[in-house]
């Protein structure tokens, strides 16, 4: 099988795959939309578990060398390595729809939108399966993105630093009143620091307390847009960026909404 060239991404903060801004999307075709996810799944099956087929994967490579290799591969193209540490570093402990909508909503980068769904998914195979993820039984469909965990050959790790994240819990503060969000499950990352969409809100209701405290780092400093006093005891979405600590794991807040006014299941 031929192999997708690695290449560094020119020092750039993010790479480029996710940075892109394209000035003027055609008309993109129908896809249904994926469940929206305030944290992971404690409990996901990972790519790791044979989630694609080989036959699946050599389709996606016929797709890929006709769509995206142009972009991604040789010394002068505008799109990153696929393939490589840092491609799986960006996109892992996060589900596959993730991945699956980004390119499903802007790739090829001259075309977005234009493949069938099933297109796509082989494509997603295909990339997997150059990043050594192990082939399985059964293709890899849409109704099992959202449950799939992307991880590394190593499995689940520590998120990265500064990773945006979102978490679920109980706004409270700490004996030195400090805020936190108690009774929290896995972060879960977020690729959308800056809102919270009534999809989130509609998850996040549905999610079930965890057993972690996170420490919320300038919560008072969202100004109007969210109270910290008032929603005090609210069952609350935060999204921000990861921070790891000693002692506890902090999240810097860029945006929090209350999705119940009671700390309830």
């Amino acid at each position: 099988m031929r192999r997708i060239t690695n290449k560094t991404f020119g020092g750039a903060a993010l790479p480029a795959l996710l940075t892109w801004t394209i000035a003027a999307l055609p008309r993109l075709a129908p896809v249904a939309p994926l469940p929206a996810q305030a944290n992971a799944p404690a409990t996901a099956k990972t790519v790791q578990q044979g989630v694609f087929t080989a036959a699946q994967a050599k389709r996606g490579e016929s797709l890929y060398a006709a769509n995206c290799a142009r972009c991604h591969e040789g010394a002068d193209v505008d799109g990153p390595s696929l393939v490589g540490d840092r491609f799986v570093d960006r996109w892992r402990e996060d589900t596959l729809d993730s991945l699956f909508m980004f390119v499903r909503t802007r790739m090829p980068g001259d075309a977005p939108g234009t493949l069938e769904s099933a297109a796509y998914l082989d494509v997603l195979a295909f990339l997997l399966s150059e990043n050594e993820m192990p082939a399985g039984t059964h293709d890899l469909a849409i109704d099992g993105l959202a449950d799939t965990l992307l991880v590394g050959r190593n499995g689940p790790q520590p998120l990265p630093a500064n990773a945006l994240v979102q978490a679920v819990g109980c706004l409270a503060q700490d004996a030195a009143h400090n805020w936190t969000l108690t009774h929290t499950g896995r972060l879960g990352r977020t690729r959308n620091g800056n809102q919270i969409s009534d999809a989130d809100v509609s998850t996040a209701v549905a999610r079930q307390p965890g057993t972690q405290t996170v420490a919320l780092q300038n919560l008072t400093e969202l100004g109007p847009a969210f109270s910290a006093e008032a929603n005090q005891r609210h069952k609350v979405l935060v999204k921000g960026a990861f921070i790891r600590g000693a002692d506890t794991n902090r999240v810097r807040v860029l945006t929090a909404r209350s999705v119940a006014d009671t700390c309830a299941p």
